[in-house]
């Protein structure tokens, strides 16, 4: 088989932390012969660690959503990014509602309308560039995330009625934009046609909406824990408890180990 994990509490807890269990539990399923990739909706610069520590890296697995797809060897398979008019059309008026904070990012640096608002205080502490965004400033992008605000819904349906893009709305009220074709769904299935793995024999979990359509592509889909909505559970054949109750570990455990 070839296992697809989401990182953020799917294997990853709330706080962050990949939990003993669930790291034993998937070396001993890559030990009894089964292929594992990672698919995450973070970018590279924080994915990395745990990619490392699933002994995922160099290859293959996703970061921002689907958007940037690495091969077995750390070649650059696919990626997808934002033109610089999408993100000037996105960050200017009238598409963008006015108070709305925002952040566009590129690679490892954000772009903020005020670089000095706490909000943006974790990226200092995660080693990211913050700069202040300016029209003409950034050429490409890999996605835009505008912050819980009450308007999403809004906005989502303004911007994909003149914007061919892709959008991940999350229950909190975040609303983040990435180009066409960046999902994690498509992302799988490249990974998964360069392994020479066939779809029935993938297995994918998650549990945000960025893993609807890697859930509904693989030939089997496990949702995870208590937060994955109707939609999730339903792309999904199964569902199992959150990576802080050990779900993912016990599913590995009762079918992927030797």
């Amino acid at each position: 088989m070839l296992l697809a994990f989401d990182l953020d509490n799917t294997v990853v807890t709330r706080d962050h932390e990949l939990p003993a269990a669930t790291h034993a539990a998937i070396a001993k399923a890559r030990e009894a012969g089964h292929l594992v990739t990672v698919l995450t909706g973070r970018p590279l610069a924080s994915a990395t660690p745990f990619v490392r520590a699933l002994d995922v890296h160099p290859g293959p697995y996703s970061v921002n959503h689907g958007a940037l797809v690495f091969g077995a060897a750390g070649e650059v398979l696919k990626r997808r990014r934002m033109t610089a008019l999408h993100v000037e059309a996105l960050l200017s008026p009238p598409l963008l509602p006015p108070g709305v904070p925002y952040a566009c990012m590129v690679d490892d640096a954000l772009y903020v309308e005020d670089p000095a608002d706490p909000r943006w205080s974790w990226a200092h502490t995660a080693n990211r560039r913050v700069e202040r965004y300016a029209a003409g400033l950034v050429a490409e992008a890999d996605k835009v995330v505008f912050s819980s605000n009450g308007r999403s819904a809004d906005l989502e349906a303004k911007i994909a009625a003149e914007h061919d893009l892709t959008f991940y709305r999350w229950n909190d009220g975040y609303l983040e934009v990435t180009a066409r074709d960046a999902d994690k769904g498509a992302a799988l299935a490249l990974i998964a046609e360069t392994l020479a793995v066939a779809r029935e024999d993938v297995v994918a979990f998650g549990d945000g909406a960025n893993d609807v359509t890697m859930l509904a592509w693989a030939g089997h889909g496990v949702s995870v824990g208590p937060h994955a909505s109707a939609d999730v559970r339903a792309a999904a054949q199964e569902h199992v408890d959150a990576p802080e109750a050990g779900g993912v570990a016990g599913w590995l455990a009762a079918h992927a180990h030797a």
